[in-house]
């Protein structure tokens, strides 16, 4: 467990501060990630589906600043109720908390985990063995992309916020049926910063890490099936009524995921969450769909919800003093059960297919445009941003796979760093469908 004043300390130290600045450091961490621009660019990154399709669907910007709003009060009402226990892992700062839940999605790609996918297997195609993933990118932006000082890269934060962001503390395993493989939150090029924030080497999440993930599942358990109820999308009442419909709905989870725990406990069990879903969304067709009351009352299941799940965890020292949640069994079950219903009616619609196919072309072709014009040397073509890096990593004393490498990964910043619009107009500008302007904005 690290002393407290470690958990404060920077790797370019007080460089970057300004003068009379009275914030504590974990509130210069909290402001430096909501003023960046990489957490502006979420407002135009998806979280299951585009604005585009006319209705007001969470983007990543609105799901992030909703998980830090949960993170935080689950933060405060744990310090605030179990003081000691706090105390005796080393302290809990709901400031430190509420920066990992701003920054825990500033990696994800244009078009979400579609092109996570596809940016993955373009990167380990080109050679990048460990690929790209958005939670290591997320600590990637935090610690090398982000621009604050012109004297050193990333936003210098402290230890203990760079600590929380780990939501995975470990590198990519090379066996590709592990967990560890799939989620990972360190590239090997940075991990002379996970060193900084983890000095002490495990496995283990943060507590604070563990607080902000449990608000991201929250968060997007139930503001996601808001979303999708009031889209007409997911038919809850009838899930929440019909034996068959819940039936087929736990077949087919049980069909993609035969060993899944939770779908075997609603299998074995579907009245208990039938049960739920009536006392919870089963409106029982009182509202006309879209009506003032209808969204009223979804508005306050929500909520209610949200306060139920912040209430169902509680901080232990089972396994020592690096702290630890313990979770409600029952209300996670509930919460994984909320999951799967968004991914069977939504994520998984054959509507998106067509969507996703295009979205891959749109992420291949950008990479491999960008990744040939950094080989060839184009400084014309590469964003002014990303030309100082590229000379440093050329003037460095590198070995050739080393700088091959360092050049496939700013192929890969460069893609996963652009908006949804801007990949789909550069697309078109560099494919030929739309020749733009000489005026437009390149950088």
């Amino acid at each position: 467990m690290l002393e407290r004043d470690q958990r404060q300390h920077n790797p370019f130290g007080n460089r970057g501060d300004k003068p009379g600045d009275s914030r504590k450091s974990f509130q210069v961490d909290r402001d430096r990630i909501l003023y960046s621009s990489a957490f502006r660019r979420l407002a135009q990154i998806t979280q299951v589906v585009t604005a585009q399709e006319g209705h007001v669907f969470h983007n990543r910007l609105t799901h992030s600043l909703k998980v830090a709003q949960v993170a935080r009060r689950l933060a405060e009402r744990l310090v605030a109720e179990q003081p000691k226990v706090a105390e005796a892992i080393g302290g809990i700062d709901p400031d430190v908390v509420e920066a990992a839940a701003l920054s825990h999605d500033l990696g994800h790609p244009p078009f979400g985990h579609t092109a996570e996918e596809e940016l993955d297997a373009c990167a380990q195609k080109a050679g990048l063995a460990d690929g790209f993933e958005g939670n290591a990118q997320s600590f990637r932006i935090l610690t090398r992309l982000a621009i604050h000082r012109i004297d050193y890269y990333g936003l210098n934060l402290t230890r203990a916020t760079l600590n929380a962001i780990l939501k995975y503390p470990w590198l990519r395993s090379p066996d590709i049926k592990s967990k560890q493989h799939r989620k990972y939150s360190i590239y090997n090029s940075d991990r002379e910063a996970f060193n900084f924030a983890r000095p002490e080497s495990n496995a283990y999440q943060s507590i604070e890490a563990s607080i902000m993930d449990f608000a991201d599942d929250i968060t997007y358990s139930v503001h996601d099936l808001e979303d999708f109820y009031l889209a007409g999308l997911i038919p809850l009442e009838l899930l929440a009524t019909d034996w068959d419909e819940l039936d087929r709905f736990v077949s087919q989870w049980l069909r993609e995921f035969p060993h899944n725990r939770v779908a075997r406990v609603v299998k074995a069990n579907p009245h208990r969450f039938q049960n739920f879903l009536d006392a919870t969304y089963n409106l029982k067709g009182q509202y006309p769909p879209g009506s003032f009351e209808q969204k009223a009352q979804i508005k306050r299941i929500s909520s209610q919800l949200i306060q139920t799940y912040i209430h169902s965890v509680q901080l232990s020292t089972k396994y020592g003093d690096r702290g630890h949640l313990k979770y409600n069994l029952q209300r996670e079950e509930e919460l994984k059960f909320l999951q799967r219903i968004v991914w069977s009616y939504v994520i998984s619609n054959p509507r998106l297919a067509t969507q996703r196919y295009g979205q891959k072309r749109i992420i291949r072709t950008l990479f491999e445009i960008y990744l040939e014009a950094i080989r060839d040397r184009d400084l014309s073509f590469i964003p002014a941003r990303f030309v100082r890096e590229f000379l440093e990593i050329e003037e460095n004393s590198l070995s050739a796979t080393q700088i091959e490498q360092e050049k496939t990964r700013m192929a890969v910043d460069i893609v996963s760093g652009l908006s949804e619009a801007e990949a789909v107009v550069q697309y078109r500008r560099l494919i030929g469908i739309s020749q733009g302007s000489f005026l437009d904005n390149w950088n």
